[in-house]
């Protein structure tokens, strides 16, 4: 009776206010929401909390059996009892403290394939393929620039979301719950910025997720074409194609000039699909997420 009772007015409260928190219910892609998340606690101190709670609740517990039985509890046990707990609290409040790793080290040591298709230049999509997602209209196309603001600021593809290389472990929360036909692509100007940024997101569990090949240097030797057409329907300063500069050199170097810092305002931003011709080693595979099972 108890049970059908509380079940009866568990319904009757979300019946009549499920439209009041539909924001919420409808506030993300359904994927894992952890008490991390909801405290924005680390992993470790959530985990210390938990285990001393459930000691707490434990002793609790049999605290009013006994009162309500009317025993006391047997001397013996007690000893051991608080010897459990005492080294239980102690494991958990060790593991609060060491933290978790980062997420360089957990790609290190628990991705080794991982690292193996980054050396195999497995990863590494060629601008043409990059393109040719961004046109299909099946895929989910998510790209990250991590390059610095200024260079972002000057030239950037359409639709590339800046990202600082700090704030990517607090994103990957947010791209981990995107729909498994979401497409994610980092870049910088040339590769070793855009690689680090790889790693970062391999380490926190981000599927589907690559590097443009060459950076957006590599994009501008592909697509820095201006024709009389475009050229006419614009402004001179709008539609000059950004000149390449020999004597760049360093890692990570935009090796253009640029008229002005229009961003994704010249044509090299958003190619046409239709005006090229998609010549290209694949190598995107995208990884489907198992659907969320019910317990």
């Amino acid at each position: 009776m108890f049970f059908v009772a509380g079940l009866t007015v568990g319904i009757a409260i979300f019946s009549n206010t499920v439209d009041r928190i539909s924001d919420f219910w409808n506030s993300s892609y359904m994927g894992r929401y952890t008490l991390m998340d909801w405290l924005h606690l680390p992993t470790g101190v959530v985990v210390a909390g938990i285990v001393i709670g459930a000691i707490l609740l434990f002793w609790g517990a049999e605290v009013i059996e006994n009162a309500m039985n009317g025993t006391k509890p047997d001397k013996q046990q007690i000893k051991y009892k608080v010897i459990g707990a005492v080294a239980l609290s102690a494991l958990a409040l060790i593991v609060a403290f060491i933290g978790q790793p980062t997420p360089l080290e957990r790609y290190q040591k628990f991705f080794p394939e991982k690292a193996q298709q980054l050396a195999n230049r497995e990863v590494q999509i060629e601008p043409p393929e990059l393109l040719s997602y961004i046109a299909n209209d099946h895929v989910r196309t998510v790209m990250l620039d991590v390059r610095d603001e200024n260079d972002y600021n000057l030239f950037h593809i359409k639709d590339a979301r800046h990202v600082s290389m700090d704030d990517l472990p607090k994103l990957s929360n947010e791209l981990r719950k995107m729909p498994s036909n979401t497409l994610f692509v980092v870049m910088s100007n040339d590769e070793a910025r855009a690689t680090e940024a790889w790693k970062i997101l391999v380490g926190e569990s981000v599927d589907n997720i690559y590097i443009l090949e060459g950076g957006i240097n590599n994009w501008l030797a592909t697509y820095n074409i201006v024709n009389e057409e475009e050229r006419l329907k614009g402004t001179a300063i709008a539609f000059a194609p950004p000149e390449p500069i020999v004597a760049a050199t360093g890692p990570d170097t935009l090796r253009y000039k640029f008229p002005a810092a229009l961003g994704d305002q010249y044509p090299a931003a958003e190619p046409n699909p239709e005006e090229y011709e998609f010549d290209f080693t694949p190598k995107v595979k995208l990884k489907t997420k198992a659907p969320a099972g019910g317990g």
